[in-house]
């Protein structure tokens, strides 16, 4: 059985809405690797079940962080190119994680609600390996004046 995902103009819509009509979406080719999420959001059912997973590389995590409170581009470049995300620009991107609950609000069957925002060393065993589910899809990202990055959607 295949559960439902938001598709390519669910996540161009939210991410036009936060971060201006040229940021632009496309689907991507592969999925994100495991190893290439930085940081990853973790929705719960009302049970307090894991069920979908939203995750980021460098690039998305920093860029996004950064947009939303208008950190200037080279910031988040300079943190990408450092392998790190700053405790601001987290800060700032967990706010989007939490707006991109809505995502899940059409291919969900129940409410969802953001249990944590994470960077991928701190995550626990099993996230660890819902990562590489065989449900999820990846969504190249590109904020203007940011490093472009990518986002995968995984249903756990």
């Amino acid at each position: 059985m295949t559960t439902p995902l938001p598709t390519l103009n669910d996540v161009n819509g939210l991410f036009t809405m936060l971060f201006g009509h040229d940021t632009t979406c496309k689907q991507g080719k592969a999925p994100l690797p495991p190893d290439a999420c930085a940081i990853v959001a973790i929705y719960n059912d009302k049970d307090g079940a894991a069920k979908r997973l939203l995750t980021c590389d460098l690039a998305f995590a920093n860029s996004a962080g950064a947009a939303l409170s208008m950190i200037p581009p080279g910031a988040a470049a300079d943190a990408t190119k450092a392998g790190s995300v700053p405790d601001n620009i987290l800060a700032n991107l967990h706010e989007v994680m939490n707006i991109a609950v809505n995502l899940f609000t059409e291919t969900f069957d129940g409410r969802l609600e953001l249990a944590s925002v994470s960077r991928a060393s701190e995550l626990s065993p099993e996230t660890k390996a819902a990562l590489s589910s065989k449900e999820r899809s990846t969504v190249d990202v590109a904020i203007p004046r940011y490093v472009a990055g990518r986002v995968g959607l995984v249903a756990v």
